[in-house]
């Protein structure tokens, strides 16, 4: 069980789903099934669980259960992965020992190597290359922390407090230490749960250049007329009745700099410029090595009113997805195959 308390199972059947997460149910059993076909195991079945507060996923039997919120959630391939570590670790034997205490131990242990199969099932399964796969196990048992750190939720029997686990995990992947070294919990970090609050609290006063963005031009890069405004942030702008995107207190703040521990995103925030239609905006983000690590590609749609000359448009890139290559960033950007600037931002250690 990955973090979560365990779920109350019913069958997918019985529970009502809109399309996207028949779609996302879907999803999970094709990573089910391949993963059986990639190892030489049985298939198992997957079930949804009901919508109990806390509940994720869980393994028990032969059958994994995914929460419906779950199904939703930017942690979902964290949870089938661990889950589906545990049966191929065959965790489903009864724990050895006689006293409870032992049997304590051992079910910790089990949690620990099911989160670094975790990590081989993604790169197996998935094709997602190593130090990503890792940063995605980190990033969940991270924001797990931080609910504990905030008395918002419990250490479920069988597990050591979340930022031990996250030491022993990134532990046993040490070709990788050179950018897991700094991160909150870290191998070179107090083991504490408390330990990653302190860390975010030092490198959020060191961090990013905070702008507001000016209404009416690019910030950042060599913008063409086909962008009126862009800049980064961690967060997409305020959206709702009575909200205008032209009142600089509707949209987020402008970061030069994001912290790997803190932040769960980055967003390029766009000011597309009206071409009176839809238009496909791409953005290819590079690593400090020029590596292309990421593509996002969206439609921007014109904007509602005819008075308006310009509409946002977000491109978001995950933090488990950057985070294992810290150092400069920056994000080229098309306008329906024609160059709309070059944009960039730090990635702290």
């Amino acid at each position: 069980m990955f973090v979560w308390l365990v779920a109350t199972l019913v069958p997918a059947g019985c529970v009502s789903l809109t399309p996207a997460e028949e779609h996302a149910v879907a999803e999970v059993r094709a990573i089910a099934d391949d993963t059986a076909r990639v190892y030489g195991v049985s298939r198992i079945s997957v079930l949804v669980g009901s919508n109990i507060e806390g509940v994720g996923g869980t393994y028990r039997r032969g059958l994994f259960t995914i929460s419906t919120p779950m199904l939703r959630s930017r942690h979902r391939d964290s949870v089938v992965a661990h889950e589906l570590a545990h049966y191929l670790l065959d965790h489903d034997r009864p724990l050895s020992g006689t006293l409870a205490l032992d049997w304590q131990r051992e079910q910790e242990r089990r949690e620990l190597d099911a989160n670094a199969k975790a990590v081989e099932i993604l790169v197996r399964v998935r094709g997602v290359r190593e130090e990503q796969a890792l940063s995605l196990i980190y990033d969940h048992l991270l924001v797990f922390n931080r609910l504990v750190v905030a008395e918002r939720t419990v250490i479920p029997w069988g597990h050591r407090p979340p930022c031990e686990e996250i030491a022993d995990l990134l532990g046993r992947f040490p070709a990788h230490r050179a950018w897991t070294a700094g991160l909150p919990c870290g191998p070179a970090t107090a083991v504490t749960t408390a330990a990653v609050t302190t860390a975010v609290v030092t490198t959020a006063a060191a961090a990013a250049v905070v702008q507001r963005p000016a209404p009416s031009a690019a910030t950042d890069g060599n913008a063409s007329a086909l962008l009126a405004h862009s800049y980064f942030t961690n967060r997409a702008p305020a959206a709702g009745p009575g909200v205008s995107e032209l009142d600089p207190a509707s949209v987020p703040l402008g970061l030069g700099t994001f912290d790997r521990g803190r932040d769960g995103q980055v967003t390029l925030l766009l000011g597309v410029r009206s071409q009176g239609r839809a238009v496909r905006v791409v953005s290819r983000w590079y690593d400090v090595s020029g590596v292309e690590r990421c593509v996002v590609s969206r439609t921007a749609e014109p904007p509602a009113t005819a008075d308006r000359k310009w509409t946002w448009h977000t491109h978001t890139v995950p933090m488990w997805e950057l985070r294992p290559y810290p150092g400069r960033w920056t994000a080229r950007v098309w306008v329906d195959g024609t160059s709309a600037g070059a944009y960039s931002f730090s990635l702290a250690r």
